[in-house]
This record gives C-alpha cells, sequence and structure tokens, in this order.
C-alpha cells in the first residue's frame, strides 16, 4: 500500500530523535553547550509535527501504509509486512509523548547542568523518546516487540546513568530484568496468535477476530492464505492464555502485580527521567499494548485483567502511605495509577482508562519535575550551609515549611496534586470518575450474569484508593510545605537567589503541566467525564470499526448498565470527591499537631505500616523463592560444568593423545614394519628367484634333480 503524506511525515516524527541520538552519542560534547539545543530541537520539532497529524486525524480520517518487510521460503509462513497506523490513539499518544519529552528535556537543562554526562544524558533521552514513538506507530505486533525492547535498554540506560553508583547499576539491572519476565508472556501470545492467524498485523489480526464467531464453545473464523481457505477453530482457554500473554508484558512493563518491584527503584536515575518513566511513556507502554490489543482478549482475560489492575491500585496506595523519599512517595503512586488504568481495562471502561492514562502524564510529569526543583534546591542549600554529608535531601522528613521559600513549586504541586487525588474542577477527577463508574457498572453486569456479589469488590477497591490517594498525598504536602523548616538553616537557603525561586528553564514546564492539570482542558464541563472530548474519540466505537471483540458482549453490556446509571455517575462523583477531601483531611488532622521534633524523627510503627514501608518485603521473598535457588543452581551447574564436563573433557583429550600416539607407534612399527617385512620378503624372493634363473644349463641339471629327489623322499615316507 501506498504511503500517504500523513503517514511519511510520521516516519519523519518517529526518525528525528533517533537522528539526535546518533549526533549527540557521537559528537556531542564536541558541539556547542555540548548538544542540548540539537536533542531539545528535534524534539520540539517531532512535537510540531505531531501536533499537525493531530489536526489531520483526529475524529477525521485513519492513514494506514504498509509494505512488504521481508519474506520467507515457505509457503506455509505469509510475508512480513512493516506499517504506519495513525488513528485518533495513536496521534494522542504522539502529542502525548513529545509534548512530555520536550519538557523534560528542558527542564534537563537547568536539572543537570555541569554533569560530566549531560551530551550523553540527552543521547539516551532520544534513544528513548525513539523507542517510544515506534511503539505508539507501528501496526504490527511483532515490530511493537521490538520496539518495546528497544524502550527496555533505553530504560536501563537511563536508571542506570550515573554507573558510578551501584544503587542506580543495581536498580537498572533490576529494571531490565523483571521487564523481561512479562516480555516472556508477551513473546509467547504474539506467537501465539501468529501461528493460527500467519500474520502480525493488529488490523488483519482485529479483521480476522470480527470475521469469527462462537460455535459449540469454540471461536471459529477463516481466512484465505495462498489462494487456499483456512478455518480455524479455537478453544476459549486458548484465547484467554493467549490474551494473558500478551497482558503479561503490560504486567511488566506498566509495574503490575506481582512484577512491579522494579518501578519504585527506578529512582535511582536523575527526577527528569523519572518524569520520563513515570509519567507519559515507558509506564504508559502496556496500558497503551492492552488498548491495542484489546479485541483478543476473552471475558476470563478480561476479569483477570481487571482483578490484577486493582490489586496493584491497592497495594501501591498502601505502599506510598508510609515512604518518606519524596519520589518513592509519587513512584508507589505511579503504581497505584496504572492499577487503575489497567482495572479500566479489564471491567470495559477502556476509554476510561485511556483517559486517566493522558490525564495522569500531566500531573505527575509535573509532580515529579516538581519534585526535581524540590530535591535540586535542597542539595543547593545543604552544601551552602555545610550541613553533614549523612542528611537526606530526599527525605520530606528533613523538609517542612517549603511554601515560604519556593511559592511557584507550592502553587504547582499543589495544582497536580489535587488533580492526582481527584478533586473536581480537575483532570483526575474526571478521569478518576469514568473508571469508577465503568467499574461499578461491570460489577453490576457480573453480578447479574454470574449471581456473585464478589465482583463488586474491584470497584470497592477502587473508592479504597481514592482515599488512600488523598490521605498519602495530604501527608505528603503536609511533610514537605506546611509547618517549619525542620533542618538547622534558614529555609532560605534553598533559593536559587534572593530575588529567584529556580532556575528559569524548570519553571516553565512544571507551570506549563500544572496548568494542564486542570479538568477545563479535558471536558468542556469540568464535572461531568461524558462531554470529554478525549473520552469521545478513544472509544472502542471510534477505534475498532473493522471488526468486533471477542469480549464484545460483555463490553456492550457494560456500556448499557453505564449508560442506565445516569443518577449512579452523580453519587459516585460525589463519593468521590467526599473521598479525596476526607482523606487530605484526616492526613492534616493527624499532622497538624506535631511537633517539628516529632516529624523528624517519625518511623514507620505497627506490622502493617512496617509491611508496606518495605514494600510487602517482596524483594526478599522474590530473592528466596527465585534468586538464591537460582542462583544455587547456576553454581551448581557451573561446579558440573568445571568438575565433569570439563574434567572429562580435559581427561579425555588427554588419553585421546595417549592412544594417538599408541596408534601412531603401531602404525609406524606394525603396519608400516608388516609393509616393509613384506616387501623385503618379496626382494630377497626375487634374488633367489633370479639366482635360479642364470642360463646355465648344469645348473638346471641339478635343480631337476634336486627336485626329482624330493619327490622320491615324498612318495617314501608317505
Amino acid at each position: 500500500m501506498a504511503g500517504t503524506p500523513q503517514t511519511t511525515l510520521a516516519v519523519g516524527v518517529l526518525l528525528l530523535p533517533l537522528l539526535a541520538f546518533v549526533l549527540l552519542y557521537l559528537a556531542g560534547k564536541k558541539l556547542p553547550r555540548q548538544g542540548d539545543w540539537l536533542g531539545i530541537g528535534a524534539t520540539a520539532l517531532a512535537f510540531a509535527l505531531s501536533i499537525y497529524l493531530f489536526t489531520q486525524t483526529w475524529n477525521t480520517e485513519v492513514y494506514h501504509s504498509r509494505a512488504v518487510w521481508f519474506s520467507l521460503p515457505s509457503s506455509f509462513i505469509a510475508d512480513f509486512t512493516a506499517g504506519i497506523l495513525l488513528d485518533n490513539l495513536t496521534v494522542l499518544m504522539l502529542v502525548i509523548v513529545t509534548f512530555i519529552s520536550l519538557l523534560v528535556q528542558l527542564f534537563s537543562v537547568g536539572y543537570m547542568h555541569g554533569d560530566k554526562g549531560y551530551s550523553r544524558y540527552f543521547a539516551y533521552l532520544g534513544l528513548f523518546t525513539f523507542s517510544m514513538l515506534g511503539i505508539v506507530l507501528v501496526d504490527n505486533l511483532l515490530l511493537l516487540f521490538m520496539f518495546w525492547e528497544l524502550v527496555g535498554l533505553s530504560s536501563y540506560l537511563l536508571i542506570g546513568f550515573w554507573y558510578e553508583r551501584p544503587a542506580a547499576i543495581a536498580a537498572s539491572k533490576k529494571a531490565f530484568m523483571v521487564n523481561r519476565v512479562g516480555d516472556i508472556g508477551l513473546l509467547l501470545g504474539l506467537f501465539a496468535f501468529y501461528t493460527y492467524f500467519r500474520t502480525f498485523d493488529l488490523e488483519a489480526l482485529r479483521t480476522l477476530m470480527g470475521a469469527g464467531e462462537w460455535l459449540n464453545g469454540s471461536f471459529v473464523t477463516g481466512y484465505t492464505f495462498e489462494g487456499q481457505f483456512w478455518s480455524v477453530e479455537l478453544s476459549p482457554l486458548f484465547l484467554t492464555l493467549a490474551g494473558l500473554g500478551l497482558f503479561m508484558g503490560c504486567v511488566g512493563k506498566s509495574a503490575q502485580f506481582p512484577l512491579q518491584v522494579w518501578l519504585p527503584d527506578a529512582m535511582q536515575g536523575p527526577t527528569p527521567v523519572s518524569s520520563l518513566i513515570h509519567a507519559a511513556t515507558m509506564v504508559a507502554a502496556g496500558v497503551y499494548l492492552v488498548a491495542r490489543c484489546y479485541a483478543f482478549f476473552t471475558v476470563d482475560a478480561l476479569t483477570v485483567i481487571a482483578i490484577i489492575g486493582a490489586i496493584t491500585a491497592l497495594l501501591g496506595a498502601l505502599a506510598a502511605l508510609t515512604q518518606y523519599d519524596i519520589k518513592a512517595v509519587l513512584a508507589f503512586s505511579t503504581i497505584s495509577q496504572l492499577g487503575y488504568m489497567v482495572m479500566g481495562m479489564g471491567t470495559g471502561a477502556h476509554d476510561a482508562s485511556l483517559f486517566h492514562l493522558t490525564t495522569h502524564a500531566f500531573f505527575k510529569a509535573a509532580l515529579f519535575l516538581n519534585a526535581g526543583i524540590i530535591i535540586h534546591a535542597m542539595h543547593r542549600g545543604l552544601h551552602h550551609t555545610h550541613q553533614p554529608a549523612e542528611i537526606d535531601p530526599q527525605d520530606i522528613r528533613n523538609m517542612g515549611g517549603l511554601r515560604k521559600a519556593m511559592p511557584l513549586t507550592f502553587y504547582t504541586y499543589l495544582l497536580a496534586a489535587a488533580a492526582l487525588v481527584g478533586l473536581p474542577l480537575f483532570s483526575g477527577f474526571l478521569s478518576k470518575d469514568a473508571i469508577l463508574s465503568g467499574s461499578w457498572a461491570w460489577a453490576q453486569t457480573m453480578s447479574q450474569v454470574n449471581g456473585n456479589f464478589l465482583y463488586f469488590m474491584v470497584p470497592i477497591i477502587g473508592f479504597t484508593v481514592v482515599l488512600l490517594t488523598a490521605y498519602y498525598m495530604g501527608r505528603h504536602l503536609w511533610f514537605m510545605f506546611f509547618g517549619s523548616f525542620r533542618l538547622p538553616f534558614d529555609v532560605r537557603a534553598l533559593r536559587l537567589s534572593a530575588g529567584q525561586e529556580m532556575e528559569r528553564v524548570m519553571l516553565i514546564p512544571v507551570a506549563l503541566l500544572a496548568v494542564l492539570s486542570l479538568g477545563i482542558f479535558f471536558s468542556l464541563n469540568p464535572l461531568s467525564f461524558t462531554g470529554s472530548w478525549v473520552m469521545q474519540g478513544i472509544s472502542l466505537t471510534q477505534l475498532s470499526q473493522k471488526g468486533a471483540l471477542l469480549a464484545g458482549s460483555l463490553v456492550e453490556a457494560v456500556m448499557l448498565q453505564d449508560a442506565a446509571n445516569g443518577s449512579t455517575h452523580l453519587v459516585i462523583g460525589l463519593l468521590s470527591a467526599l473521598l479525596g477531601i476526607g482523606g487530605i483531611a484526616l492526613a492534616f488532622g493527624r499532622y497538624r499537631g506535631r511537633s517539628s521534633e516529632a516529624l523528624l524523627q517519625e518511623q514507620p510503627r505497627g506490622a502493617l505500616a512496617k509491611l508496606t514501608y518495605h514494600h510487602y518485603y517482596l524483594d526478599g521473598v522474590y530473592d528466596k523463592l527465585f534468586i538464591r535457588p537460582l542462583l544455587r543452581m547456576a553454581r551448581m551447574l557451573y561446579r558440573f560444568d568445571k568438575r565433569v564436563i570439563d574434567y572429562t573433557l580435559d581427561y579425555a583429550s588427554k588419553w585421546l593423545v595417549v592412544f594417538s600416539k599408541i596408534v601412531k607407534w603401531f602404525d609406524s612399527w606394525v603396519v608400516d614394519g608388516s609393509v616393509w617385512l613384506i616387501g623385503a620378503m618379496a626382494k630377497v624372493l626375487g634374488r633367489f628367484g633370479r639366482g635360479l634363473q642364470n642360463g646355465k644349463v648344469q645348473s638346471y641339471y641339478a635343480y631337476s634333480l634336486f627336485g626329482f629327489i624330493l619327490i622320491i623322499l615324498y612318495i617314501m615316507l608317505n
């Protein structure tokens, strides 16, 4: 299929960050300002092109161009295609990824100034952006998997950017290895679908799913391949397992239970990297994958996805309650919000989940960048006042009263935090309300069909997480911005100068992101998600026009149930708002009367607090259940290899040398000697025979007489 101008521009958007990466990696240190302008310029141009593609595509037309990538010489393997797919979801993600990446790079000019790896840092950001854009743009699972792995490599490089720190190296390896566990499932899932349908093309797979039907408990569909019609009959169990294989990729990349352990450690990278990873790119890739493959999930698969999402949301929120590292609180918050998104996907609220992905990108990026400003300021204050090195600049217990010295940071942080909590008039209120409404409708539908009210545990967990989110963010805000400063120097030492709070290049990104946390940008009615232009543009009716869903009947029933719950939406929204306000009030009420000394010395008390503080000891559990046994097995195999296989091969080679020498001796003395002896005997006999044939008559008479005598003797003896 011939390319269109739009898909050609999309390729340009994809390649611009890659070009910046190559140039910066090869010659970044030789460029003016170590090439930061090159990375920012390439991303800015990609963002401008993304905006243009958004205006050309949103609610107007779908652009899809593909070509044969390569072919294999087999009659059973179809041509492998590669293409670009531009629809509403693609262009929305293009804008989000390039916009967040651009702001992170602008912020990094101030945050990373003077770092010895400055040009390398911007090069890695370019590679990361290229990888994420590849996931967004490609139209088939094989290419998506390749970019998926490239995102894993990029995150490994960025998390371990300060490679001289052992903690950063350990965190980067942990993130890389844990994600590979999920990727095994993703690989098995995509090859399971390819085995039966002979294509990785997402649009073709969606069409095949839409053309199939359920007959006698099996899913039956067909397609034409090499001029021959092929009929495919698949069991529900196979489809469920294949779909869950794809979902395993999301479990790893989007830090879902039980593979969420890598995300809190990922904060060992520079804070702008945390913003990029936690906000709109890497962790969002898993939710994006589920959205793209939504047609391939059965009802049972979606139920598992909903349960996993709810568990992740709850565990992340509980862990955030007891953290003291400013980035750890936000990291566990990210895990919790990703759980919300996955829960929305599992409950049929596909559009609500993607809506929350969009709003979360802005307010969580704002929170992380603001955290970077605070950490930067704390480092500056500790350095200028010559404080002991053991004081942790990221520990919120060492802060307090920052709103007096850093008012701009306080107000931008406050706006983003309100969106995260889900207070009315903010973007998070709209997207959370949509997910909660969808999950409630799903629970009603499932309980009516199966007669089991346990399905309501999923939306109940959702409401519980709203309260917990409000509480830990209220606690977070109080520790940092309220009360008095808890370190022994003037809080004004945190400012860049007497008249300037921070570098201006760091202020612009956080101010933009904080303003975009308001709900008015996503819905003309900031108190209702139903009129949101984002929700309408990324609905299943917009994105799945060419094929039905495996769980289409369930999703349709949930949508009808949700539409019928008009008054319930108001109750859910009101309850969500009250829980948000109540959680903040509880946190402020608990900490308001405490002295600075008490806050400075606070530690997690109680079994549950210690359990959540240590992230449920999951690292220790995995260490005992998997890592240590695997290491022991590796050592055993190593010893077996050294002491048995290598020993056997070593001595076998020595005996082989001895045997070869014996063979050589046998060959030299027996084989060669026998040949020589036969030759010598032939020579002697030849000489003897030649002596008999001397031409003398008397000799012949003598020989005859001798022969006659021998004959007589033979006769006489017998």
